[in-house]
């Protein structure tokens, strides 16, 4: 019965360090590159309306993984989300991403939580 005890505690002290490490934050920053995939090439991971974009500047937001030159990558899964980050882009408005760097799109990149448009936008 010990050694049970001993099990659970030691695995939930692994489950509560791994939630310790994330991190849930708001970057923002001016909208640089907008992306959206040929789902008959990438597959459905990718398939449209799923697109993903990164801000000028933002090179750190929690543990998300970083694209090219350090620059984090943000993926979003709806057409309102690419309609407001592409006007975001044309207008040279900033925008604000929430993210949770737990929460990875198809295991590799950080999801919007959401995204808010303002000048500048509110980082709450």
């Amino acid at each position: 019965m010990k050694k049970l005890i001993a099990v659970c505690l030691a695995i939930t002290g692994i489950f509560a360090s791994s939630f310790a490490n994330a991190a849930t934050g708001i970057v923002k920053g001016k909208v640089e590159f907008i992306r959206t995939h040929d789902a008959s090439q990438q597959g459905d991971v990718w398939k449209p309306p799923i697109f993903w974009f990164t801000l000028k500047g933002v090179s750190k937001a929690g543990a998300c993984p970083k694209w090219v030159e350090g620059k984090v990558l943000f993926v979003a899964k709806d057409s309102q989300a690419f309609n407001l980050v592409s006007d975001a882009l044309n207008s040279g408005k900033e925008v604000a991403v929430a993210f949770n760097d737990t929460v990875l799109h198809g295991d590799s990149w950080c999801a919007a939580s959401y995204i808010t448009v303002g000048s500048p936008p509110p980082l709450y």
